[in-house]
């Protein structure tokens, strides 16, 4: 009897930690006059308060606490220009939602002084080379790796190092993709075909290589990955390779007596060897909770409601890479990030970062 009663106790104590510490929920309460949404789902808390004519929604990302999280405050910013509202959460760090002129802006674009004590001062410390500024501005899990034609330029907190992969230069870094923490690379020291893949780790900058037991020409793409497969399509001799990063196996999984595959949601189906030809196909198996839309500007929607469109930059720039709400971009020579408290700041510079964009920045953040 005295075992089962602490056996019942036990499930118990597991069903209300995981009810109250683990599990999702959504809740719908009223604030004064704001009617208050919040999901909590997989770390993510998304947030929409209404006061019947404005709805103003945002997001954080924070593991749920014993209870449920709930504004305990709102307070208004206004003028004739603008209606802003600050929501207070404890032990969040949250920051003014915007409307103003009948559109939703990040409040760190909007020039009043209502809006100044909130808005957080970025001082930009610059360590520079002849061609290279960096301004200091990441955080210890932070990591940007910039291509500089034999190796990489890797930022990490409040310092960057050069590290050399190859013997000689080369100017078109794009067969080379980020999974996680890890570069891979085509071995640029070969000459018209490779038979490795160079393995940049730019957390703890160890460079390995993976034997591919094939040769695989340089007019060739990679198409992406999905989980711990890497996909690489061979244009010249129209082969699609399955490279596995973790046991290095490779296998040949399209070709023109197979035929070929591609993935959507996850899931394979067949396809024609033009659409790896002439389309180019790409996948991978991120998930992003928002869309970025660049008109006059950068806006950003988030997923669970599409129909508020908030502007975040206020110029045409080029959107390089995002972590939950960090976005990363290139304006002319400079590397920036953006996030909803903090605005827009300066990571780096570099004399032709305009130009050479693509499969040249790399980021990866270890929270």
């Amino acid at each position: 009897m005295k075992k089962l009663l602490l056996y019942f106790i036990s499930i118990l104590f597991i069903v209300i930690v995981f009810k109250y510490i683990f599990s999702n929920y959504k809740i719908q309460y009223k604030l004064n006059n704001y009617n208050i949404n919040t999901i909590y789902k997989n770390g993510r808390f998304y947030y929409e308060i209404s006061d019947g004519n404005i709805k103003y929604n945002f997001d954080y990302y924070k593991k749920r606490s014993l209870g449920k999280t709930r504004v305990t405050k709102i307070i208004e910013i206004n003028n004739e220009n603008i209606k802003c509202i600050y929501p207070i959460i404890k032990n969040v760090d949250t920051y003014p939602l915007c409307y103003e002129n009948n559109v939703f802006v990040d409040y760190n674009l909007i020039d009043s002084e209502l809006l100044e004590e909130y808005k957080k001062e970025v001082v930009d410390v610059e360590k520079s080379t002849k061609d290279f500024v960096f301004y200091n501005n990441l955080d210890d899990n932070e990591y940007i790796a910039l291509w500089n034609y034999k190796g990489y330029i890797v930022m990490n907190g409040s310092s960057y190092k050069n590290i050399d992969i190859f013997n000689k230069e080369k100017y078109d870094n794009s067969l080379s993709y980020l999974v996680n923490n890890k570069i891979f690379m085509a071995n640029y020291d070969e000459e018209h075909e490779y038979t490795k893949l160079k393995v940049l780790d730019i957390k703890s900058l160890d460079i390995s290589e993976i034997d591919l037991k094939t040769s695989i020409d340089f007019d060739s793409y990679i198409v992406g990955n999905i989980d711990n497969n890497l996909y690489i399509y061979d244009n010249k001799y129209s082969k699609l390779y399955e490279i596995n990063i973790k046991n290095e196996k490779v296998n040949i999984v399209g070709d023109n007596e197979k035929g070929f595959i591609k993935f959507e949601n996850g899931k394979s189906i067949p396809c024609s060897k033009n659409e790896y030809k002439i389309n180019k196909i790409s996948f991978n198996s991120k998930y992003s909770n928002y869309k970025y839309y660049i008109n006059n500007g950068v806006f950003k929607t988030i997923n669970d409601n599409k129909s508020i469109s908030q502007r975040i930059i206020n110029q045409d720039v080029s959107i390089i890479s995002e972590y939950n709400n960090n976005l990363y971009y290139v304006d002319k020579d400079n590397f920036y990030m953006y996030n909803p408290k903090e605005g827009s700041k300066k990571i780096f510079y570099n004399y032709e970062l305009t130009f050479n964009t693509n499969s040249t920045i790399y980021v990866y953040n270890n929270n």
